[in-house]
């Protein structure tokens, strides 16, 4: 059975927003959507029959009250300083507010040594969670997506206005890819069938690609000439030994977290490579074309 009572914290984010507009598209079921944000947000109502409640998201009472009456609370928030105190609030209130299952804000590639250490926040919310889960008071469900289609090519190594690209490697590492719209729908798809994946890890794609086969797409759709862009290569293994190095000495800057996550995912490690027969289609995800949703990029100039 459906659940259809549902509580969002990060409605307003990247992701959020387009969970958002899934859930309000949604006619089977019709969800009941409550929108937790902190008292400082400037959050408003997509459509009437959406609630808004702001207040302190560590607040335990508060929250709880908020979360009276909500079988799934979706946690789609970003990694903040506050994202696994948030995090935890919000897990700790969902429980004492009968709610039934919660997801963390888990979204991206699996975990591998040097993933783990990139996202280091998410783990310590997983495993809260998964205690919780084992203790029988909770279940929770964690969606793993790959790199979000939607950023910027130059994050896959592509320069299209210098014409420039920075292999990894040699740019043949597979990885999973998945918008944004297709990672909202996902979600939607287990509030339908909450059951079926409750207290697993599903695995979700848009593509199953290489740097260079998106690399090559570019370079056809913005060189008509045939021309090629102006490659070098980076070395993964040397880049990822170099940003751990860093982030356990704990200088976790931006730039060095990207620089693990890009070892991570397209050096040895794999992190967004596993088995394409995953839970997409079980999910409702339709297949996609890697070149149509380059070309439609460009055009709209999402680059």
């Amino acid at each position: 059975m459906a659940f259809t009572k549902i509580a969002v914290i990060g409605a307003g984010g990247a992701l959020g927003k387009h969970f958002m507009q899934s859930l309000l598209a949604s006619t089977e079921p019709k969800f009941q959507v409550t929108v937790l944000a902190r008292a400082t947000s400037n959050y408003s109502a997509p459509a009437e029959h959406v609630k808004v409640l702001k207040h302190d998201l560590t607040d335990h009472t508060a929250l709880v009250n908020s979360l009276r009456g909500a079988e799934a609370l979706v946690l789609m928030q970003g990694t903040d300083a506050e994202f696994v105190t948030v995090s935890k609030a919000a897990i700790e209130a969902a429980i004492a507010a009968g709610v039934k299952m919660v997801m963390p804000s888990d979204y991206g590639s699996k975990d591998t040594p040097l993933f783990v250490k990139a996202v280091a926040l998410k783990p310590q919310v997983r495993d809260f969670v998964q205690k919780k889960a084992q203790e029988g008071k909770i279940t929770y469900t964690i969606v793993k997506n790959g790199p979000f289609f939607d950023i910027p090519f130059k994050v896959y190594g592509i320069d299209y206005e210098a014409k420039k690209a920075a292999l990894f490697d040699e740019g043949n590492q597979k990885f999973h890819a998945t918008s944004c719209v297709s990672i909202a729908n996902a979600v939607v798809g287990i509030l339908r069938s909450p059951a079926q994946y409750a207290n697993k890890t599903v695995y979700i794609h848009d593509f199953h690609t290489t740097q260079r086969e998106f690399l090559s797409i570019v370079e056809s759709e913005i060189n008509r000439d045939g021309s090629k862009f102006e490659t070098t290569s980076l070395d993964m293994l040397e880049l990822g030994k170099k940003s751990a190095e860093v982030l356990e000495r704990g200088e976790r800057s931006m730039p060095n977290i990207f620089d693990a996550i890009k070892s991570a995912v397209w050096g040895k490690e794999g992190a967004a490579d596993w088995d394409e027969n995953d839970d997409s289609l079980a999910l409702g995800l339709e297949r996609k074309d890697l070149r149509t949703e380059i070309k439609r990029r460009i055009q709209s100039g999402l680059l």
